[in-house]
């Protein structure tokens, strides 16, 4: 029987990502779309592994390569990696314009995430007065650790 591969998730503590207010302005992201079927995106650890491949191909550098962020859509989202000032820019790169970002952790079963955005929505709108216009999710842990770590946890960033 094959060993399974084991979990590569980082160890985050949550006091320095839940309830924060960050300038994220001027940061850089190396982006691949995902296909979705019925809101769960398909093929996402592929998409993962081909992305950080295109990332190193291209002579990018990762900033927190631990840190992958997903940005959720009807059909298709995204997963992005922020990555350092390139000399060019590419289709794949997009830097972030007046992007303040208000970040919530939450553990508990992936199923109440409405919850979470709900509780990430209350909060932009008690510290910025305004809906967030999108929300990106970090998944920091796995199906393979979440156990072990004391439940699933996610951090939620609101760009207002």
């Amino acid at each position: 029987m094959a060993e399974a591969t084991p979990c590569t998730c980082p160890e985050i503590n949550d006091q320095d990502w839940h309830n924060m207010d960050q300038n994220w302005t001027g940061k850089f992201f190396y982006f691949e779309d995902i296909p979705h079927v019925f809101n769960v995106p398909v093929g996402y650890d592929k998409k993962l592994q081909q992305m950080k491949a295109d990332i190193q191909r291209k002579g990018y550098q990762p900033v927190n390569p631990d840190m992958v962020l997903y940005l959720p859509g009807t059909f298709q989202g995204r997963v992005m990696m922020e990555i350092k000032d390139p000399e060019q820019l590419d289709a794949n790169v997009e830097q972030f314009d007046n992007a303040r970002m208000l970040s919530r952790v939450f553990r508990g079963a992936r199923k109440r995430l409405g919850d979470a955005i709900s509780e990430l929505k209350a909060f932009t709108q008690d510290r910025a007065h305004i809906d967030p216009v999108r929300i990106y999710f970090w998944q920091v842990t796995c199906p393979k650790c979440e156990k072990q770590r004391g439940g699933n946890k996610t951090v939620l960033f609101g760009r207002v």
